[in-house]
């Protein structure tokens, strides 16, 4: 499969839901903290029907993300099931990383189960190493857990973990240091992401 231009297309995005259990100010603003209607959601069923069609046309790299994929029921089920469809090399996970620490049974974490059922990387959003500027970007106190879900990433052996920042004017652009230090010390990956512009968001702009 190609695209209009000529190039291979072998890496597909899959969104599993619009639901999040943060309210990040740089993608869901206040005014716009609207649903889907569950009825027009793609059941899991779906989703994988259209990935093993993706998968017959080229794709071998499927990254699942949402909303949280983490906040829907049954998602480590609906992820065992894609590295199984042939053609298939590649399967990551883009999260908050809230959930990645929560003990499924008492001897695994949702980490754990994740990369049981195929995941080999996981990309995770950490904008800041303060809590208090993290509750205010987020909308939630959660940032103790962000740090455990880290830590139980890196425990069961992911391929990649990967940090994902979004760097904002007056909010945390002091973090770029620390965030690069914090990621070096454990071996992993640190992007500064580009934002889109959302309603009243702020963007750090090239100056």
């Amino acid at each position: 499969m190609q695209d209009r231009y000529g190039h291979r297309i072998s890496y597909l995005r899959v969104s599993i839901t619009d639901r999040c259990n943060e309210r990040c100010t740089y993608c869901m603003p206040q005014e716009l903290q609207e649903w889907l209607p569950r009825e027009e959601i793609l059941t899991f069923e779906e989703t994988l029907c259209l990935i093993r069609i993706a998968a017959e046309l080229g794709v071998s790299k499927v990254r699942v993300t949402g909303g949280e994929p983490l906040t829907r029921r049954d998602v480590v089920h609906f992820i065992a099931q894609i590295p199984a469809i042939s053609g298939i090399k590649s399967l990551g996970l883009s999260t908050n990383g809230t959930l990645l620490a929560r003990q499924i049974t008492p001897s695994k974490t949702m980490a754990m189960t994740l990369r049981d059922a195929g995941v080999q990387s996981v990309n995770i959003s950490l904008d800041t190493l303060d809590r208090d500027v993290y509750s205010k970007i987020t909308g939630r106190d959660l940032h103790a857990q962000v740090l455990e879900g880290i830590n139980a990433a890196i425990a069961v052996g992911f391929d990649q973990i990967k940090l994902n920042t979004v760097l904002m004017r007056g909010r945390n652009e002091d973090q770029l240091i620390p965030l690069i230090e914090f990621a070096a010390s454990r071996n992993l990956i640190l992007r500064f992401i580009e934002m889109m512009p959302v309603s009243t968001t702020e963007v750090l702009s090239e100056d």
